[in-house]
């Protein structure tokens, strides 16, 4: 008999999928249709905010792929994993700091 751990969670292979396919269609028409898309990035005026809106849509599509990847294959960030850093004690000055004198 397996031992279970506590942990019966449902792995999200389907939006694996989905999102991997959805990365891989952006990648194959930004490659496909460079000129076209090379075209209309350069127009100008508002045509200036279509590079940032489809980066933002590769990175979101592709950023949920590669989440989803590493939890099917069952590699997780640790809980709890903030380090804090240690502030040096403030020293105290032997000389006075010069003042302006006005």
């Amino acid at each position: 008999m397996a031992a279970d751990y506590g942990k019966s969670a449902k792995k999200p292979v389907g939006k694996m999928v989905l999102f991997g396919i959805g990365s891989a269609i952006i990648y194959v028409a930004l490659l496909s249709y460079q000129g076209l898309i090379t075209a209309y990035f350069t127009r100008g005026a508002l045509y200036a905010l279509l590079p940032i809106a489809g980066a933002f849509a590769l990175s979101y599509v592709h950023g949920h792929f590669t989440g989803y990847f590493w939890t099917v294959l069952g590699i997780e960030a640790r809980k709890g994993a903030v380090v804090k850093v240690e502030r040096p004690a403030k020293r105290e000055r032997s000389q006075p700091q010069p003042r302006l004198r006005a």
